[in-house]
Formats: structure tokens, sequence, C-alpha cells
């Protein structure tokens, strides 16, 4: 039977020193889906199961326990400069705190919380919980058999829940510079990847 959409999905959590990854491959065909999962020592299972099941399915791979964080996580309605978003992430990662604070003073401007603009303090503070808070790592793509991507979704977990990165634009103030790609940290419940790959299965 002709494939009509594949779903990959990626989740990693931590777990103490490391972290615990899941990858399932669903397959559209027809009014049923093929799914190959793995999920460290636990081995490879594959299943067919009719697509009014799919949602559940697609939902019970973003229900995973995860560790707690020491850290509290960031507003659920903050909005960020792409930009600052990875260059203060590789500050952390290479302990350059003195290049963290460069990047959010040039940046804190452009940060808001509820569409309002936050101070230097808090866009510091907001940054720091954004990278460190996070305790999952979701990644869902979709493609058709002619290796056409039709849709991706990034998502963070916290310990409040997932967090969609979703991206946006602000206008810049340079009209030569064009818009500047930003990300808002959405909040989203498991059954709510079913409603991206919905989009994807009628996407043209």
């Amino acid at each position: 039977m002709t494939v009509r959409l594949l779903v990959d999905v990626e989740v990693a959590v931590r777990r103490g020193h490391g972290e615990e990854r899941l990858h399932a491959r669903h397959a559209l065909c027809g009014r049923v889906v093929h799914a190959v999962a793995s999920a460290g020592s636990a081995g490879v299972s594959t299943s067919t199961f009719d697509v009014a099941d799919w949602q559940h399915r697609l939902a019970r791979t973003c229900r995973t326990a995860v560790v707690p964080s020491p850290c509290a996580p960031p507003a659920p309605d903050l909005e960020v400069p792409w930009d600052l978003v990875l260059g203060t992430g590789a500050a952390l990662a290479r302990h350059r705190p003195d290049l963290y604070d460069v990047l959010v003073a040039r940046a804190a401007s452009g940060v808001t919380a509820g569409g309002r603009p936050l101070g230097h303090a808090a866009v510091h503070a907001q940054m720091l919980r954004l990278h460190r808070a996070v305790v999952g790592r979701l990644r869902c793509t979709g493609t058709v058999p002619s290796s056409r991507r039709v849709g991706r979704v990034s998502w963070l977990r916290y310990d409040d829940g997932w967090r969609a990165l979703t991206p946006s634009s602000e206008a810049a103030n340079d009209a030569a510079a064009g818009p500047r790609p930003m990300v808002r940290l959405e909040p989203r419940t498991p059954d709510d990847l079913a409603h991206d790959v919905a989009r994807w299965v009628v996407a043209p």
C-alpha cells in the first residue's frame, strides 16, 4: 500500500548525567499506520493500528517521566530573537559567562513576555531558565515519499510541561535588514502533536 506520509518523532529526556532517547517512525498508508519504535535497551518494536488511534499513539511518545530541574522554567509566553537563543546556548555550553552577558546586553530590547518588553535583568534570568531548566526535547518531522519535508516541530520539556519553539518575526529597525527571526515559547500538551501532524497530512 502506498505511503502517504512519514512521521519521525525523536524524544530525549534527561536521566542523571545522560539522556534516554526514543525514536518512532510512523508511516500512514490509507486508513492504517505502520509504526517502528526504538528506545535504548528496550530494543525495536513494530505495530500497525487504525488511523483513528494515531492521536493517542503520537501523544504517548510525549508522555515520558522526567527528572525535575533545580531551575524554574521560563515564562510560558516568552518571545526571543533566534540568534540570541543560539548564541547564549553556545556561550553557556562553553562556560563563557562573559560572552553570555555581552549577547544579552545587545539583544535585551528584543525579548518580550506576554508582548511586554523585559528589562535587562529579567532577560538575563529568562535566558538562563530557557537553557538550564530543560529536562527533555522533542523533534518531529513529516515527509512525503518524494522526500519532500512538509513540516517540522521542535519542543522543549520543562517541569511544567512542553513548550513549542514557534518561529515568528519582528520588523527590523533597518528596513534593508528585513524582519528579524524570532521564536516564541508556546505551551503544548502531548495531544497537540497530532494537530501538527494532521496539517501535514493535508499539505499540498
